[in-house]
């Protein structure tokens, strides 16, 4: 029987605009999310020709289909596509986001005003990028990375699971994209090897385990730019869920006070519906002024794990470029992007 012809499907429907993400089973039911909102079709070719048709959609995949597999996909017109297979009790579902060819800029991404020049002024420390799965942690990262090389240049090496953007080098800067499983064995390897290389400037796609919290932090700790990602749902407490990691009880005081040392940023991240697709709104934590100088109320917060005192801290340091929710609220309301 032939294989269903699954890019042509993922061709079409990603093109229309608002497109995030599209869900197909091995029921033949195909679930797009347009704009926040779900659509849920079946085709029963789908469904009779499954195994034949995710063989030919990827062809490398190997090993025991309950442990997953996640790769990217280009297509015979050169578009993109994350891909993750997965099973569950009717069988087997592939989760899937179209990417974009093109790096967008922080104008483009509408990033907070300030966040990029902050980004492009740090010297060394630790910037983390959170929100939920799909909320564009990734697009953000991708997008600072590239402002800061064209800006000022280095040694940028990425720690990716799989690699979504591809990074090109210019007469300034040059990037080494590892993929965990392709490239290195795990996260943690890649960041011990990654150390021994002198990078500028240490991306970290997703800190998920203890392993690699801690090797990111001591990175941090000895003068690199780290900039990594992890699903968190406010900025205020996204400290806390880094140390959380590092240790489930928060009795690492010594963790803590490291990060206090070495943190520099956090950039909190959700997409909501608005008139003409998703539009993103952001919170924002900065550890320095527009002068450079330490905020050391902010580092004293972290240290003593007063995640309330952050958030209190917040409301009253917009000066310095801070941001809550209800602001990017506001704004994206004042700029006629999401409904009052």
């Amino acid at each position: 029987m032939t294989a269903f012809p699954i890019l042509d499907l993922l061709d079409q429907v990603t093109r229309e605009p608002g497109t995030t993400d599209v869900t197909l089973k091995s029921t033949g039911h195909i679930a797009v999310c347009r704009n926040a909102v779900l659509s849920v079709t079946r085709i029963a070719a789908l469904a009779e020709t499954w195994s034949d048709s995710i063989r030919a959609l990827l062809p490398g995949r190997s090993g025991d289909p309950r442990s997953g597999f996640t790769t990217v996909l280009r297509d015979d017109r050169s578009r993109r596509y994350r891909v993750t297979i997965s099973a569950n009790r009717e069988g087997e579902a592939v989760s899937v986001r179209p990417l974009p060819n093109e790096i967008q800029s922080p104008e483009e991404l509408r990033l907070p005003d300030g966040l990029k020049e902050y980004f492009l002024r740090l010297q060394g420390g630790l910037f983390l990028v959170g929100g939920v799965t799909g909320s564009g942690k990734t697009w953000t990262l991708a997008s600072l990375i590239k402002a800061r090389a064209a800006d000022v240049g280095g040694k940028f090496i990425t720690i990716e699971r799989p690699i979504e953007f591809e990074h090109q080098d210019t007469d300034n800067a040059v990037f080494h994209q590892r993929e965990v499983g392709t490239h290195a064995t795990s996260y943690a390897t890649a960041l011990e090897e990654a150390l021994q290389e002198k990078p500028n400037v240490l991306m970290v796609q997703e800190i998920r385990r203890r392993d690699e919290a801690e090797t990111a932090l001591a990175a941090a700790l000895s003068g690199h730019v780290v900039v990594a990602s992890l699903h968190a749902y406010t900025a205020p407490t996204t400290p806390q869920r880094l140390l959380g990691i590092i240790n489930p009880n928060l009795e690492d005081f010594g963790a803590r006070d490291a990060l206090a040392a070495c943190l520099e940023g956090v950039v909190l991240q959700r997409l909501v519906p608005g008139f003409h697709g998703l539009v993103p709104i952001f919170e924002v934590l900065y550890f320095r002024n527009d002068r450079g100088e330490r905020l050391t109320q902010m580092e004293r917060l972290v240290r003593q794990g007063n995640w309330i005192g952050l958030r209190q801290e917040m409301e009253i340091s917009r000066r310095h470029g801070m941001m809550q929710w209800e602001d990017s609220i506001a704004q994206r309301r004042a700029e006629r992007l999401i409904p009052a």
